[in-house]
């Protein structure tokens, strides 16, 4: 049905977490949100670490296709196309892009809306475009460059807004795409690491500290920290080393398998956003 590759690449930073997606996606079939009830189970979904997007208003992206983008806005986080959503269509046939807001799966006269606008040749086959997407408080818009709210292309102003808390890509109509994805979220950890830790295990990122103490101590000196993303932790010597990224794109977790030592990565999400475990 669908071709993917991802590589995430994060950046933790004190205002949060960046990330950095690079996504493949064919449909080989003529899907839209305004036609096809189950619209998002042909999305991927662009957040692999399960981190929660809600809060978030705008997203950054360059795409590579012939035609026939689509990124879907939904009130879901678990994919169910049931719930109200936004699609924004670029290029459809390469000719014209459109925003679509859609409030149920039903497809009957008057659950949906959109506005189109004609854009004609405004995706490329072999080379990356860049495009924004916003959409605070109910007014939402599709833009070309890499500056919010510039170059404006197709605009759609609904009433009736949700809290969008997750976000998917797709290509249809048989045609490849290749999208390059930056999306920040805000610092959610919450206070865990235990689920998010890798038995004999030492990571090879910088460490920004040293210091002898407990399991418990460690873990708050870490936790207290927003350049901190997790630590290693040996028990016999009571060692602790704080973890910082390296530079301002990761693409690794580097890491070696090492007796007695343990690595711990911040939990974001409840428990089930592991920073350090996702790449």
């Amino acid at each position: 049905m669908f071709k993917i590759l991802l590589l995430n690449l994060l950046t933790y930073k004190a205002c949060g977490v960046q990330i950095r997606t690079n996504v493949s996606t064919k449909v080989n079939n003529n899907v839209d949100a305004l036609g096809t009830a189950d619209i998002m189970n042909y999305a991927i979904d662009i957040s692999r670490c399960n981190l929660d997007l809600s809060g978030i208003t705008s997203l950054l992206f360059e795409l590579k296709a012939c035609a026939n983008g689509h990124v879907l806005l939904s009130n879901s986080d678990v994919k169910k196309s049931s719930k109200p959503l936004y699609e924004i269509l670029i290029g459809d046939s390469n000719y014209y892009s459109v925003i679509a807001y859609r409030t149920d799966d039903s497809l009957e006269p008057g659950s949906y809306i959109y506005n189109e606008s004609n854009t004609p040749h405004i995706l490329n086959c072999t080379v990356y475009l860049p495009f924004w997407i916003s959409w605070a408080d109910g007014d939402i818009r599709l833009g070309t460059g890499i500056l919010v709210d510039k170059n404006v292309l197709v605009s759609f102003m609904n009433p009736h807004h949700f809290e969008v808390r997750s976000i998917g890509v797709l290509t249809s109509h048989y045609k490849l795409g290749n999208w390059a994805i930056q999306v920040e979220v805000s610092d959610k950890f919450t206070g865990y690491f235990d689920s998010c830790s890798m038995d004999n295990t030492k990571s090879d990122m910088v460490v920004v500290g040293a210091i002898k103490c407990s399991a418990m101590r460690c873990a708050t000196s870490c936790g207290m920290s927003k350049t901190c993303m997790g630590y290693n932790f040996n028990s016999a010597m009571n060692r602790c080393e704080l973890l910082s990224f390296e530079s301002n794109v990761v693409t690794d977790i580097p890491n070696h398998l090492e007796a007695g030592w343990r690595f711990y990565s911040k939990c974001n999400n409840g428990k089930t956003a592991c920073l350090g475990c996702c790449i």
